[in-house]
């Protein structure tokens, strides 16, 4: 939780389990390496039988808690999600079915750039911008995702 990224996704997380009134039975660190978030889901599936989905801050963490459940034969009762979407790490996980879905997070640097130079050409600029966002699925991950 020391980058901005993990604490935007953390409380944006937070905020959606609340308003949908999921039940969080675990919650933990897992540093955005996957063998760590495979040890940490090994553990949370010894202590809890009803796990259902399982929500990491990227793709990593989400297959990792993927090879975790199966290892134990839990994989088919869990709904994995992870974060990126990158073409060769997220999005593969979509196809195969490790990940019920894959949520693009965009780096905004195209827009940064676009709008420094508009500063420069002395133009005003709004103050917030909201970047624009995508899911990815087995339903929609050949068709490049559904924008958000």
């Amino acid at each position: 939780m020391t980058s901005t990224p993990a604490q935007d996704r953390h409380k944006g997380f937070r905020s959606g389990a609340a308003d949908a009134q999921l039940d969080i039975v675990f919650d933990t660190e897992m540093k955005w390496i996957e063998s760590i978030a495979r040890q940490e889901m090994s553990s949370a599936l010894g202590r809890f039988d009803d796990i259902d989905l399982v929500y990491a801050h990227n793709d990593p963490g989400a297959h990792g808690a993927y090879m975790a459940a199966k290892a134990v034969g839990r994989e088919k009762d869990i709904k994995f999600v992870g974060i990126d979407a990158l073409a060769q790490e997220g999005q593969i996980y979509v196809k195969k079915g490790i990940l019920a879905a894959s949520f693009e997070y965009p780096t905004g640097g195209e827009e940064a750039i676009k709008r420094a130079g508009e500063i420069l050409a002395g133009k005003e600029v709004p103050k917030e911008i909201i970047l624009p966002s995508r899911v990815f699925t087995p339903e929609n991950v050949e068709k490049g995702g559904e924008w958000l």
